[in-house]
């Protein structure tokens, strides 16, 4: 590991709900990362469909986990952080999962920036199966202008300092929907540094559950309130972002995109079942 001081603790949570269905597979693709100083915490939002049982089953791999009612996603983010005593911090939903060895490369990523505020990966998407279907490559500039809200970070892969995020206060528990984006831009606006880590890192599962496609009502209008709050119009976010895909198309993350996705199309990012 070049620039190696040691592995850094990284702290992960899990906000969970219902998720039975998938909670296994985010489980085990943090526990097996064979990360040696990994805290791993799970907040589930009182759950009636058999979560807390699968919970129990890994609960001595836990650092911490509990199942209460909560306001939601954004307050068991919050919750979970003021468990965890890592130098990183990262939520991973309970319906997505990490790459094998994706903690190592945000560690190594971490031994030589160590200042940053987030370290970011390749991200991927998969279907309901698990099964990869898009993948999008770091560009090789952290954003066009944050300040346009054309900020390309994908949240599965971006892991981010603790301090940082005890500094900025966390998440917004007022916002559903846009609260990763909306913690970014507050950091990146406030002067943080972004590092790039190399290879996938997470990925993100499609499903008809996901709260993308259940409360897809509700992001037009939380993007239309953190827009108006930072004094940004929606033409102009959308200006900034043709900008950035443009230098997408020129610094080559989008080929990078494309040959991974043909490495990776239809397969499993997570197959090791170890635990």
């Amino acid at each position: 590991m070049s620039c190696d001081e040691g592995l850094p603790r990284i702290s992960i949570v899990t906000p969970s709900y219902n998720q039975a269905k998938y909670l296994p597979e985010t489980i085990e693709s943090i526990l097996n990362q064979d990360y040696p100083n990994l805290e791993y915490i799970i907040i589930d939002g009182g759950s009636t469909d058999g979560s807390v049982d699968i919970i129990k089953r890994y609960e001595s791999h836990l650092a911490y986990w509990v199942s209460e009612k909560d306001s939601g996603q954004s307050e068991a983010i919050n919750k979970g952080f003021r468990k965890s005593t890592g130098v990183l911090f990262n939520w991973i939903n309970s319906d997505d999962i990490l790459f094998p060895g994706a903690l190592h490369r945000i560690a190594e990523t971490f031994a030589c920036h160590a200042d940053a505020s987030l370290i970011v990966g390749d991200n991927a998407r998969s279907d309901q199966k698990g099964r990869i279907i898009r993948i999008s490559a770091v560009p090789s500039f952290s954003s066009l202008s944050p300040r346009s809200w054309a900020i390309w970070v994908a949240q599965q892969s971006t892991f981010i300092s603790s301090a940082v995020f005890r500094n900025v206060g966390g998440v917004r528990e007022d916002l559903h929907c846009v609260m990763d984006a909306e913690l970014y831009y507050r950091i990146l606006t406030g002067g943080g540094e972004l590092a790039r880590a190399n290879g996938l890192i997470g990925s993100i599962r499609e499903h008809p559950e996901a709260k993308g496609a259940a409360r897809r009502s509700e992001w037009g209008p939380e993007r239309s309130k953190v827009f108006g709050e930072s004094g940004v119009s929606h033409l102009r976010v959308e200006i900034a972002r043709a900008k950035m895909r443009c230098r997408r198309l020129l610094d080559g993350s989008c080929l990078r995109s494309w040959l991974l996705l043909r490495k990776w199309k239809g397969k499993r990012a997570w197959t090791t079942q170890k635990m």
